[in-house]
């Protein structure tokens, strides 16, 4: 059976045991899209992949690849980026934990996007450098990146029903319908936030990239922002945009207060 050896960059996304001495990986790669792989003797301590299959790190990937195979053999793998330094806080690492998952739920094996790619690129660079009241945004901002790169992105200027402008100090948000409804159309069908949430992410959404300077702070009524968007990233995923890294945030905020806001 023919066989293809591919080098390409890529993040992991995800990495577990396979046997007594492998492990398997699920890698984004920049040529490929996602690509689940089987990395012999990676868990041997002479292992010649050493550190590179870490979550969050990206590597260079030499892959054998079979067409008649889900699962590929990775050959050789060297870091090209260490994973961000975030473990020290368990906020940013939950978030950059989910920034993966994120992907590896939404995409199948083998349809590359490069502009998914950037994305994870961003806000795992981002995670390290941000301020802390700058973190929930700018996971909030890459969503909505990676929504806009699937063809999802929610309209959040103008009522998805009259398409009249969203204004008012209370609006509606429905996952179903696609986006943010007014008052005068809303029947029940989606969730109720204050307007300044709904033009909070729409500021967020119309930003062509951030820095530290630009990059807004998160505000200070933030549970309807994170509601909306999870049921939007579930609606749209068909089930699979319900993130486990998230679930994980949301327990540790149950039991922290400082992150309770």
């Amino acid at each position: 059976m023919p066989r293809t050896i591919i080098k390409t960059s890529a993040y992991v996304l995800r990495c577990q045991r396979m046997g007594e001495t492998s492990r398997l990986a699920t890698l984004y790669t920049q040529d490929l899209g996602k690509l689940k792989v089987t990395a012999r003797g990676a868990r041997r301590i002479q292992s010649k992949f050493g550190a590179a299959l870490e979550l969050m790190a990206e590597v260079q990937a030499v892959c054998y690849l079979r067409k008649t195979r889900d699962l590929q053999t990775l050959s050789e793998c060297d870091v090209l980026k260490p994973p961000p330094v975030l473990s020290a806080d368990l906020e940013r690492f939950a978030l950059g934990s989910a920034a993966c998952e994120l992907i590896d739920r939404l995409t199948i094996e083998g349809e590359p996007n490069a502009r998914l790619y950037q994305c994870l690129s961003g806000v795992l660079r981002g995670l390290e450098e941000v301020a802390s009241e700058q973190v929930e945004s700018l996971f909030w901002y890459y969503e909505l990146k990676v929504l806009d790169a699937l063809g999802y992105s929610p309209e959040l200027r103008q009522c998805v029903v009259c398409r009249r402008e969203l204004v008012g100090p209370w609006l509606w948000f429905s996952a179903a319908q696609g986006g943010g409804i007014c008052a005068a159309c809303e029947r029940g069908s989606g969730m109720r936030l204050p307007g300044e949430s709904l033009y909070f992410l729409a500021d967020l959404q119309a930003l062509k990239g951030y820095s530290k300077e630009t990059l807004p702070q998160a505000p200070a009524r933030r549970g309807e922002i994170r509601a909306a968007l999870r049921a939007f990233l579930d609606y749209h995923g068909s089930g699979r945009g319900r993130l486990r890294s998230l679930d994980f945030l949301e327990s540790l905020r149950r039991d922290t207060p400082a992150l309770r806001s």
